[in-house]
């Protein structure tokens, strides 16, 4: 009686161990697919081993089971549920390479230098754009042009303040000169004479008026005296005409360099409304590159994951359709998804990707801006980015394009005003 009593407990300890290692199985299996599914990531072959894996599990612990349950001495139980431990080790150990294999594959590419038989990998870094470098992103699948960054060049000196100009003293009465003294004999000649000798008169002031001595604001008038502006004078109507013209452009850097020849000549307290009104506009050009890089950029197969849906979630089909409305499609062209698809899925020119890059803030009309800012009302940034991280770029290109064209509207009610 003890020893049939100390093999039941036995086999229940190995039934309870064989159930516990299919049990920890299960829950990875569950927590893998779970994982995968939501990053969009889960491959056929991978869940048809996972599959399978559940059933060899299964299996076995039944084996176990039976074993235990009908042989007095469970010698054969004890085997199977060793077995049974190791293969969940494996499984377990099977499931973590899967899971590493496809989460991580999309952002881990194999380096094109490498000539061994064995694979690597690379992790490629987006590296941000600086004002010193080419705004322009090469798209994928191009060949990288290496583009040299040019010198900096050093800030030019400052022009010193010239001198004022110098005035002279005023101008001093003019005296006449002093007749030689006569002899004496001329003098008896001229008393002697019976004409009279003409003198030569003084010369006097013909105005009636006293002589007053010149004032410097006098001299300072005198044709004589005048000087041409300096060349520094001209360099602001010059270089507030640039910065203007600049803000009409709205180009970065045609903005760039004419705030910096604006600090470089030091008018920024002269110049102060329009260089706040060029730093403005330079920041929002510069957060619409960013959004337009951000969609450039975007990998081939993200774009196909979109449009590989038969029946999308809302957040996917309301989103598309906003950026296609802002695009110039008319509302009849994007009524059902299968329409969106078609649009979705060309290339060349006419992707998604290079016309959202190349579209210009000033030629959407203001009823499709409206339009697509009702759309979206509903719906944020995480909601989105939950979906999927490439439908999170035309989210965020969408609600900056809105919002720009929205600016340029009040800024032009202004200009009417």
């Amino acid at each position: 009686m003890t020893i049939i009593g100390y093999n039941r407990r036995l086999s229940i300890v190995i039934i309870l161990l064989a159930s516990l290692a299919v049990l920890l199985v299960a829950t990875s299996v569950a927590a893998f697919v779970y994982v995968t599914r939501r990053e969009k990531v889960l491959r056929k072959s991978h869940l048809i081993s996972v599959i399978i894996i559940i059933f060899v599990e299964l299996a076995f612990l039944i084996a176990v089971v039976s074993c235990c349950s009908i042989q007095s001495k469970n010698i054969q139980g004890q085997i199977l549920a060793a077995l049974l431990i190791v293969l969940s080790f494996l499984a377990l150990m099977t499931l973590i390479y899967f899971l590493l294999e496809d989460v991580l594959k999309e952002r881990i590419q194999p380096c094109p230098n490498d000539t061994t038989t064995s694979k690597s990998f690379t992790v490629q870094e987006t590296k941000p754009t600086s004002r010193h470098e080419s705004p322009i992103p090469v798209p994928i699948g191009d060949t990288a042009i290496p583009i040299t960054t040019p010198p900096i060049l050093p800030s030019f000196p400052r022009i010193p303040t010239p001198p004022l100009p110098r005035i002279s003293s005023p101008l001093e009465k003019p005296t006449t000169p002093s007749l030689p003294p006569m002899s004496s004999s001329a003098k008896q000649l001229a008393t002697s004479s019976s004409e009279p000798f003409e003198t030569v008169p003084s010369e006097k002031p013909t105005s009636p008026l006293p002589t007053k001595p010149l004032t410097p604001l006098s001299v300072k008038n005198l044709p004589q005296l005048e000087e041409p502006f300096p060349p520094y004078i001209s360099n602001y109507d010059k270089i507030r005409r640039d910065l203007l013209a600049a803000i009409e452009e709205r180009t970065i850097p045609s903005l760039e360099e004419a705030i910096r020849q604006v600090k470089d000549y030091n008018y920024i307290h002269q110049l102060k409304y329009e260089c706040e009104r060029a730093l403005e506009l330079l920041n929002r050009l510069m957060k619409i590159e960013h959004m337009r890089i951000k969609v450039l950029r975007l990998n081939q197969s993200t774009i196909a994951e979109l449009h590989s849906y038969a029946k999308p979630p809302d957040e996917v089909s309301t989103v598309m359709r906003a950026t296609f409305l802002l695009l110039g499609h008319s509302e009849k062209e994007i009524q059902d998804w299968p329409q969106i698809q078609n649009i979705l899925g060309r290339f060349g020119r006419e992707s998604v990707r290079r016309r959202c890059y190349e579209l210009n803030p000033l030629s959407i009309p203001v009823d499709k801006a409206r339009e697509a800012k009702d759309i979206l009302k509903n719906y944020d940034l995480i909601r989105v980015t939950e979906i999927s991280v490439g439908l999170s770029a035309f989210f965020n290109w969408a609600m900056t394009m809105i919002e720009e064209r929205e600016k340029l509207l009040e800024s032009q009610r202004r200009i009417i005003r």
